[in-house]
Parts: C-alpha cells; sequence; structure tokens
C-alpha cells in the first residue's frame, strides 16, 4: 500500500484533489484507492489533510495515522507541519507548491524533493489561485502511481462539464512542468 498525504488550506481543493486522485486509480488504473479527508468547521484558509491509500489488493485501513510515501503541499506555508508528518521508516517525496528554492523552504537536504509554481500555472489556465488540479498533474509525473489520461478522465467525470475542461488542462500543465 501506498500513501498520499495532501496538505493545503480551506478552498484550495485538498479534499477533492484527493477524492479525484482516488477515482483516477480505483477506475481507470483498476487499483484499490480510497481518500480520508480531514476537516471540521474550518473556514476557508485554515489548514487541512487529505489521505489518498492506494494498494493492488482491498485497504481495510479507515484511520488517517499515516506513514506516507508522498506529501504533496498545495501552500508552502504548510512544509513545517508537513514535514513532521513525514514517517521515519522511510524518507517521503515531498512535492511542493512554492516560487521558493528548496533553501528558503529549509529542504536543502530533503532527498526526494519537487518543487513546482502551481500558483502561477494555475492563475494563467484557471484564471483562479487553486492549485489542485495542476498538483494532480505533478502527482502523476512523479510518481508513475496514475497516469495523467486517467486523471484527466476523473476530473471530467467528477467535476462540472463547465469547469472540467480547464481543470483538465491545469493537471497537463501540472504534468508537463515536471516532465519538460
Amino acid at each position: 500500500m501506498q500513501e498520499i498525504l495532501w496538505h493545503g488550506r480551506g478552498g484550495q481543493g485538498v479534499v477533492l484533489a484527493s477524492s479525484i486522485l482516488g477515482t483516477a486509480l480505483s477506475i481507470y488504473e483498476g487499483k484499490y484507492a480510497m481518500s480520508i479527508p480531514s476537516f471540521g468547521v474550518q473556514r476557508r484558509g485554515a489548514p487541512l489533510i487529505a489521505l489518498t491509500r492506494v494498494s493492488d489488493t482491498s485497504i481495510r485501513r479507515r484511520d488517517l495515522m499515516a506513514d506516507p510515501d508522498y506529501i504533496v503541499i498545495l501552500d508552502d506555508s504548510l512544509t513545517s507541519t508537513a514535514l513532521a508528518n513525514c514517517g521515519h521508516e522511510k524518507p517521503c517525496h515531498i512535492i511542493v507548491n512554492s516560487k521558493k528554492p528548496a533553501a528558503e523552504l529549509n529542504l536543502t537536504d530533503w532527498p526526494h524533493l519537487t518543487i513546482v509554481d502551481a500558483d502561477t500555472i494555475a492563475l494563467k489556465v484557471l484564471r483562479r489561485p487553486i492549485t489542485s488540479t495542476v498538483m494532480m498533474g505533478v502527482v502523476a509525473a512523479v510518481t508513475d502511481l496514475v497516469r495523467i489520461d486517467s486523471v484527466k478522465k476523473a476530473i471530467a467525470d467528477v467535476m462540472a462539464p463547465e469547469t472540467s475542461p480547464r481543470n483538465i488542462e491545469a493537471s497537463e500543465a501540472g504534468f508537463k512542468a515536471v516532465r519538460n
């Protein structure tokens, strides 16, 4: 089983990204997947997390306790919080939305790190600073857990028809930002 732990703020699409990734993995990749959000009565902008589990066999765990393989951070101000959630058994891969270099994020010694300026991509494609679909494309490029085509199909399935084309374009841009 592999785990992807998403960190972001209310309104950034963290819960939606985890859910869409789970849909892509289960429906289009033939894997078992589970999305577990953790939020309460937070308002827009409050920190929250979501966990996506993926496995080739049935997943029985439904808790939020995780030893993540990947941590996806949609707001770089949450980097130190996210690092506290990275398990000690294995060095997880950190994927950060930021304009800052690794040194400014205190991640120069991190063995597995991907930094992408998803805000700029989202503003260009979506005309809004909502980076969740951009980061799903980045996850597809970095992890090889899911194909970008599966992510795009899941976005089309889950999101409204009037918003899905731009969000599909945003995920492709995130994918290309890593693969080019």
